[in-house]
């Protein structure tokens, strides 16, 4: 391994990004600190070190662009897009299978890696998006995949690079939320869960096994947020389990989830998809047939490809057939799947409610 081979380029994951930053505790006495944030603005030795200046202008703020394996010359990445908190190593399991096969780009929430960036609303997202993949892939045609909020900017962003002329060749759509379009209604206010409730929630899967304590003060502060967060990451955890919060302090767990708030705060105010020429394929957990239909309608009326998983909402990334689709599918050099033709497994809805 050279300094200047890039950390997930060579197989870097959430697990050993964890073993790392732990590890690298160690090194303080000896003037190295770097935390899970640095690692992923600079995955590689000479940038955590000082040894390569950044890129662009100083102004300039890391790129939300994540390799997540190898590229792979003259093929155009399958481009995976975060989800509601922000961050991209659900699709670690999927750029794993991919290796030596097609490059995985990740796009990260531009809020993790920059406390003072605030977006405005998902269609704003997806421009800005969409400017930084035309950086990278200057033309199409483009392959794009969103699981859950990432589905609906994926979709928004292939909207925006049709609107500028360009080919979105894969439209991949993993139990993606959809818009209501009661959203953004004159007069409506979208409503959020407690906050409280929603952060005990994040802290269960950033750091599974440890105890939250809810505060009784109804506020939503970030003082009482880093309390909490700053409670359950000295307490001892109940499993063995460790999820990405282990690497992270407690300002950066504070910043992910006021990321994760205002992301579901843009969704409850997006009113709908665009209509897209693209055509869409979707992977869905059961019990979501209005959901695919209302979506359907949305992105222009054609029946979308579908297929049902049997998994839970947030096991969806690592469901084993919605890798082995995607891997076959990309092999085969297709972007019509699953299988392009509706799930031969639930014909109707009062079937797919059985």
């Amino acid at each position: 391994v050279g300094v200047t081979d890039n950390f997930f380029e060579l197989g870097g994951d959430s697990i050993l990004s964890i073993q790392l930053v732990s590890r690298a505790r160690a090194l303080k006495s000896l003037g190295v600190s770097f935390k899970l944030r640095d690692l992923i603005r600079k995955p590689t030795i000479a940038e955590l070190v000082g040894t390569v200046s950044e890129a662009g202008s100083p102004k300039a703020g890391p790129s939300p662009i994540l390799a997540l394996n190898r590229q792979m010359p003259g093929q155009p990445p399958l481009v995976c897009v975060h989800a509601g908190f922000g961050t991209v190593f659900d699709y670690e399991p999927l750029a794993r299978r991919l290796e030596g096969r097609r490059g995985v780009l990740a796009i990260q929430s531009r809020m993790l890696l920059d406390p003072a960036w605030r977006d405005r609303s998902l269609e704003e997202m997806a421009r800005d998006y969409v400017d930084l993949l035309r950086e990278r892939q200057p033309q199409g045609p483009y392959h794009l995949l969103g699981w859950s909020l990432g589905g609906t900017l994926a979709a928004l962003m292939a909207a925006e690079l049709e609107r500028r002329g360009e080919t979105v060749r894969r439209l991949a759509l993993l139990d993606p939320f959809v818009p209501s379009p009661k959203n953004g209604e004159q007069g409506s206010e979208p409503g959020l869960d407690d906050w409280r409730d929603d952060l005990a929630g994040f802290l269960s899967v950033m750091l599974p096994g440890a105890p939250v304590v809810r505060p009784q003060d109804e506020r939503e502060a970030v003082d009482a947020i880093r309390s909490v967060v700053s409670q359950s990451l000295d307490a001892p955890r109940i499993r063995t389990a460790e999820g990405l919060g282990v690497a992270m302090g407690v300002d950066e767990l504070t910043q992910a989830f006021l990321t994760a708030r205002h992301l579901k705060r843009l969704s409850a105010a997006q009113p709908a998809c665009l209509p897209v020429a693209a055509a869409a394929q979707g992977w869905w957990i059961a019990g979501r047939d209005a959901d695919r239909l209302r979506l359907e309608a949305q992105l222009g009326g054609s029946a979308m490809p579908w297929r049902t998983l049997r998994c839970d909402h947030f096991e969806a990334p690592r469901d084993e057939g919605f890798l082995a689709e995607m891997l076959e599918e990309i092999l085969a050099g297709g972007a019509g799947s699953p299988a392009a033709r509706p799930d031969t497994t639930t014909t109707n809805l009062a079937d797919a409610a059985e």
